[in-house]
């Protein structure tokens, strides 16, 4: 293994590369492949995926086998096939998903059209050095958590905010970055913190904050921050607790969802998004990734049912008043989906 990014197994990536051989040719980075237009009418095709008849709204994405998938309907549709697909996140008008593509030693950023098209490279973080060598890996760079501003201009990420260093190499802790939403910006660190990597960002909705995951490199517990951007500051999210994760707001800005790890069990809980009482949202013990729908009616989560071993995709009604949050008994959508917990869901129109 050539390096390892140090961060918390429940929502950080490990990244390896094999023995080094002779060296080779420098090569250039992956072919990025364009991503396949969704049916008009997914409902007349056979599913992709084995559903339990839920009818959903909107358009979720989710990983499963390193590729994008969309659930539309009842039918689950594979939208990339290049096995190095993660992370992906809606842009606000639904037109386009921006993914996190691997390579060797690095991943990058990329724009997809959602309606099928050429796909755009937002960073180059590969190297031109010969692969599995030492002068790539201190030449590459990590790009992970993309998440799109309100106004669709601007990206949020996370990345490193310098080149491995030391002998081996060792990786710069994840920073939170933004970038715009174009090939060709310059990304702006907006913050950073040597004690540990930053995780999954999320834009409030109406994009004065961006909640995000942090967990520490070594003692400590992971939790969530909140980086206000006008003044350009960060503290503690109010109302959640430690070993807290995953951040979704609902549309309205009223909620925040995330996980929560109590001992051996992972939940789904809720607070006001200016802090308040804590509300319990699943009890399943293996919950993760929360999404609300984008009328706010719906919240979709993964979790592993009893008996099984990988993470399905689940959802329940939501009731919110100036009272609270509640949601029903939360029921299985989807079986056998075995989907990527840390890519999470993406639920647009």
């Amino acid at each position: 293994m050539h390096r390892r990014l140090l961060w918390l197994l429940l929502f950080f990536l490990t990244a390896c590369a094999g023995p080094l051989p002779q060296a080779a040719a420098p090569t250039a980075p992956p072919a990025l492949l364009p991503v396949t237009p969704a049916p008009t009418q997914p409902s007349g095709l056979a599913p992709t995926v084995v559903a339990a008849g839920a009818r959903l709204p909107g358009r979720l994405l989710f990983v499963r086998d390193r590729n994008v998938w969309m659930w539309q309907d009842q039918t689950g549709t594979q939208l990339t096939d290049d096995g190095d697909t993660r992370h992906p996140a809606w842009s606000p008008d639904g037109t386009q998903i921006v993914v996190v593509q691997r390579g060797q030693s690095y991943s990058d950023l990329v724009l997809l059209p959602a309606a099928g098209g050429e796909p755009q490279r937002l960073t180059d973080n590969g190297s031109r050095q010969p692969p599995n060598s030492f002068e790539r890996i201190y030449d590459t760079v990590w790009a992970f958590y993309p998440a799109f501003a309100p106004d669709g201009r601007t990206i949020a990420f996370a990345s490193q905010y310098g080149p491995p260093y030391g002998s081996p190499a060792v990786d710069y802790h994840l920073a939170l970055f933004l970038m715009p939403a174009q090939a060709g910006g310059d990304r702006r660190l907006i913050y950073a913190d040597e004690t540990g990597h930053v995780g999954r960002p999320v834009y409030a909705p109406d994009g004065s904050a961006i909640v995000f995951a942090f967990g520490p490199a070594g003692a400590g517990t992971p939790r969530l921050l909140r980086y206000d951007l006008a003044s350009d500051t960060v503290a503690p999210q109010p109302g959640a607790p430690e070993q807290s994760y995953d951040p979704a707001f609902s549309p309205d800005g009223r909620w925040l969802a995330f996980a929560v790890r109590d001992g051996g069990r992972t939940d789904i809980f809720a607070v006001p998004s200016g802090g308040g009482s804590m509300t319990r949202l699943s009890s399943l013990g293996t919950a993760r990734a929360p999404a609300f729908s984008p009328d706010g009616r719906l919240l979709a989560f993964l979790a592993i049912a009893p008996g099984e071993i990988g993470f399905d995709l689940w959802v329940a009604d939501v009731r919110s008043d100036r009272d609270g949050i509640q949601v029903t008994a939360p029921r299985q959508v989807s079986m056998g989906l075995r989907a990527d917990a840390d890519s999470g869901l993406a639920w647009g129109r």
